[in-house]
């Protein structure tokens, strides 16, 4: 088999084992709690995820996990303030609504990222918020003021 093909399998496969993971949590009643306790791991991990990865900049945060995961086709732009990212496909969110709904954005998307964002930008992670997500909108959305303290 084709590497490309086994990495989109590997990739596909991931996908499916979070979302059906994140919607178990959901009907067992304890998404929120998972989810609180990945977020202080994140803060913890960022660093070392970052220097494994060869992360320098916060687009490569957006790109090289996009390109490991295969999962969501985020685009980076500069802005005056920072920077806008967003992804208009995810396989996660769309294989978690056919497993049931429940939204694996923050415990397995979003809070990765902004933790390895505000380590390699050195960016107060108050100033990065996700204005939208696929599980309740046509696109994802994060902004990232750099400008703020």
């Amino acid at each position: 088999m084709e590497i490309e093909k086994r990495l989109t399998i590997l990739q596909n496969t991931y996908a499916a084992s979070v979302a059906e993971a994140v919607n178990t949590h959901e009907k067992l009643k304890v998404l929120e709690t998972v989810v609180e306790k990945k977020k202080e791991r994140h803060a913890q991990t960022a660093l070392y995820l970052n220097s494994h990865l060869g992360i320098q900049s916060v687009e490569d945060v957006f790109y090289t996990l996009s390109e490991i995961y295969g999962c969501a086709n985020w685009s980076v732009a500069k802005t005056e303030d920072g920077y806008v990212a967003t992804a208009t496909s995810c396989k996660l969110c769309a294989l978690s609504k056919k497993f049931g709904g429940a939204s694996p954005c923050t415990g397995w998307c979003l809070d990765p990222m902004f933790a390895m964002i505000a380590a390699v930008g050195k960016v107060n992670p108050e100033n990065i918020a996700a204005q939208s997500t696929l599980m309740n909108g046509n696109c994802c959305k994060v902004l990232i003021n750099t400008t703020k303290e």
